[in-house]
């Protein structure tokens, strides 16, 4: 099955619809989808909270007094949670985010995010031809053609480096190598732009 998409020739500045060899998916698994991007945000977190232990805070570790006759109660360690400038007790660190999802599960969810955006008018197709140099200039042309106004991923390939240079620069792009798309690339922006590499890549055809 075919689907037209407009693609832009920065050649000649001109938006056609062109057809590409994609069967879409009419009926979206919202389960599917919701488990498969929730994966992604869960492996995309960072570990980077964490807080010591009374094992690892500097200190002495001598018996702060004496373990009978003072009156008061037993302690150990003045690094224990209990004094000033001792440990923390089941603070955060040493957690693994960490979500193995099925790669099956991955290439179906992304089908269905790129059908949904097709459904919308909302895939466009870039042929860089016209990029001999980068020029984020013209890579901003390049979107007002399309009429995109808000957030939109841009997904580039091999040799599309003039590309890369050209939209990296603009507000609220969202670059991503067409190797590495996910579902969740798709549906964290309003619109998809590819490249005619990456497309043909995405398409599994021959470049």
């Amino acid at each position: 099955m075919t689907v037209k998409i407009d693609t832009l020739n920065t050649k000649d500045n001109k938006v056609t619809k062109k057809q590409y060899s994609f069967d879409p998916i009419e009926e979206i698994n919202i389960g599917l989808l919701h488990q498969v991007v929730k994966g992604s945000r869960t492996n995309y977190r960072n570990n980077t909270a964490t807080v010591k232990t009374r094992a690892q805070v500097s200190g002495t570790g001598a018996k702060p007094w004496a373990q009978k006759g003072t009156g008061r109660a037993r302690q150990g360690s003045l690094r224990s949670p209990q004094f000033v400038g001792g440990g923390v007790a089941h603070g955060p660190g040493t957690r693994v985010y960490k979500d193995r999802t099925p790669k099956k599960m991955k290439t179906k969810a992304l089908s269905m995010a790129i059908s949904q955006r097709i459904s919308e008018d909302s895939v466009f197709v870039i042929d860089g031809t016209g990029f001999e140099a980068p020029s984020t200039k013209l890579a901003v042309s390049s979107i007002e053609e399309f009429g995109i106004k808000k957030s939109f991923t841009f997904v580039y390939s091999d040799g599309d480096e003039n590309l890369y240079k050209s939209f990296r620069n603009i507000k609220e792009s969202r670059l991503v190598s067409v190797k590495k798309l996910a579902a969740i690339d798709v549906i964290s922006t309003d619109d998809t732009i590819f490249s005619t590499n990456a497309m043909s890549q995405f398409l599994g055809e021959d470049l």
